[in-house]
């Protein structure tokens, strides 16, 4: 469950909370009126979750790349059978 306090409690307590966000490493949700209006982290957090969030991203891209490599080969007619695949592979590495 997230962590949940009132903007007008962050204003009154604005040290204790960020050292809570230090030490826990994860988000506040702030609230006004009783809805959630904005979150808080701290920035290493936030630095970490950006990067994982670039790296996964970068790994869906590599993998839509090859998808659309292999799709452009059979589109050319670049393809073969997985008998002759495997041959091949067995031959090149000496099964």
């Amino acid at each position: 469950m997230p962590a949940v306090a009132s903007l007008s409690e962050f204003n009154r307590n604005q040290t204790a909370l960020i050292d809570t966000l230090e030490k826990t490493q994860e988000p506040i949700y702030l609230t006004r009126n009783g809805k959630a209006s904005v979150v808080v982290m701290d920035a290493a957090a936030f630095d970490r979750m950006v990067s994982a969030k670039e790296r996964a991203q970068k790994r869906e891209m590599d993998v839509y790349q090859g998808l659309m490599r292999g799709y452009a080969d059979v589109l050319d007619g670049k393809t073969s059978d997985a008998k002759g695949a495997l041959g091949a592979i067995r031959e090149k590495k000496g099964w």
